[in-house]
């Protein structure tokens, strides 16, 4: 991150803390409609209009290192086979043959297929080994006629019996989706006319660039079933104001919220960026909120893992504040200096949202004992702050269900909440979405590009 940028989000956490108004200008926030959040109608002109337009993050491409290893999955709508190709790049396909059938059985012991804990809301899945699985002599096969596709999705042979020049050419080509990777991460988009990935990631992109992102490796994984909408899920992580009522620890919470700043960016994506409390301020030896440069950042271990590695190329503003980045429409990373999380929510219905916690760190080698307990670490403290989200979400949702609550009211501090839901109506198409359920669009001039 450019020094100018990390010296103008200093100012903005100055002007914040001292601020007694709203900036000249800024526009009143209508309610967002409760029925965005509860209601069938909306639920599925999203699953028809944005899920399949929008880049999703789908996993991690050192979790498929030699070709014909492959990844299932179903998270966002379609079942999806991700694949390492012949030639070393990754493909994502339908999950289906044109003969309906699946090409990759559903029975897996890989350990990567979603499978999702229906009957427990609210309880945790841990998950520590990550084995690749590979395809039977690196081919596809479909499962009810055995026809069989090499790893570009093209038919090669077919049963005894059948001939290939006999097959229709529409079958004889699987159905292929978007594909690329960022920084080691694998994202997936329906959307053959799509952005190209790094456009579509615009400023988030550029500035992640201190992590090393591709030199990370899967650390953890936990899991759970929410009981709340996907977006209640999202927005819990786009706004501070919950921390001193839901995060504090004997009284106490280690961030300020009076001094968080927001930036909207270009396709839905923002930042936040929230200063240390003054007590924790103190702790990690800073002299103010924006003293970053003597901040220390073995006091932070706890919010990835102790002893996990420093990234040595992460800028002051890392260790001294908490620098959140949201991808829309569903995934946020609050980054440190030893790694990060990629927090995602996905629907599973208007009510039920199936999330997922994972951590990635700079490559620590081979496994040791050592390891295993940082592991630990880093399932146990995240689960923490989980819980305690988990505990406030499924109250937050009952509430947003209940007739006597008409919308979600939102101030200047959750402005990333409202810009969201503009985004997603445009995606929809406002013609599309009826009266009531529709926001009025009214941050477009708030929205930067750094």
């Amino acid at each position: 991150m450019q020094a100018a940028l990390m010296d103008r989000i200093k100012q903005e956490i100055l002007w914040e803390i001292e601020r007694e108004g709203l900036p000249d200008g800024f526009p009143q926030l209508p309610d967002i409609p409760a029925g965005r959040y509860t209601s069938q109608i909306f639920y599925d002109l999203e699953q028809q209009h944005m899920w399949p337009k929008v880049w999703l993050y789908a996993g991690r491409a050192e979790q498929l290192p030699r070709p014909g290893d492959f990844q299932l999955w179903d998270y966002s709508g379609p079942p999806i086979l991700l694949v390492r190709d012949t030639a070393g790049a990754l493909r994502a396909f339908l999950n289906q043959s044109p003969n309906d059938a699946p090409l990759v059985p559903y029975a897996d012991d890989s350990g990567l297929l979603n499978e999702m804990p229906f009957d427990a809301p609210g309880r945790m899945f841990m998950q520590v080994d990550f084995p690749a699985r590979q395809l039977p002599g690196g081919r596809l096969q479909c499962q009810r006629k055995g026809w069989t596709y090499d790893l570009d999705g093209r038919l090669v042979a077919v049963p005894d019996g059948q001939i290939v020049d006999s097959i229709p050419h529409r079958d004889r080509q699987l159905i292929e989706y978007r594909c690329e990777v960022w920084g080691g991460f694998i994202f997936v988009n329906r959307d053959k006319a799509a952005t190209p990935l790094i456009e579509w990631l615009g400023p988030v992109a550029e500035q992640m660039e201190q992590y090393r992102c591709e030199n990370l490796r899967m650390f953890s994984r936990a899991t759970v079933l929410l009981r709340t909408n996907w977006k209640v899920a999202v927005e819990a992580f786009q706004e501070v104001y919950h921390f001193k009522h839901i995060h504090h620890h004997e009284g106490v919470v280690s961030l300020d919220q009076r001094g968080v700043t927001h930036t909207l960016f270009p396709h839905g994506h923002s930042r936040m960026v929230t200063p240390f409390a003054k007590r924790q301020q103190t702790v990690m030896g800073m002299s103010g909120p924006t003293d970053w440069e003597s901040a220390a950042d073995a006091a932070r271990d706890s919010l990835i893992g102790t002893g996990t590695p420093i990234i040595e190329t992460v800028a002051p503003i890392v260790n001294g504040a908490v620098l959140t980045y949201s991808l829309f429409p569903n995934a946020t990373t609050p980054t440190s200096a030893r790694g990060l999380p990629m927090l995602a929510a996905w629907p599973v219905d208007p009510s039920h949202t199936f999330f997922e916690w994972t951590s990635f760190v700079p490559d620590w080698g081979e496994d040791t004992p050592a390891i295993e307990a940082m592991r630990k670490a880093v399932l146990t403290t995240p689960m923490q702050i989980m819980e305690e989200d988990v505990r406030n979400m499924e109250p937050m949702f009952m509430s947003l269900s209940s007739p006597g609550l008409p919308g979600l009211h939102l101030g200047y501090n959750e402005r990333r909440l409202y810009n969201s839901a503009e985004v997603l109506d445009q995606l929809i198409g406002i013609d599309n979405i009826p009266g009531t359920l529709r926001v009025e669009q009214l941050l477009e001039r708030y929205v930067v590009d750094q």
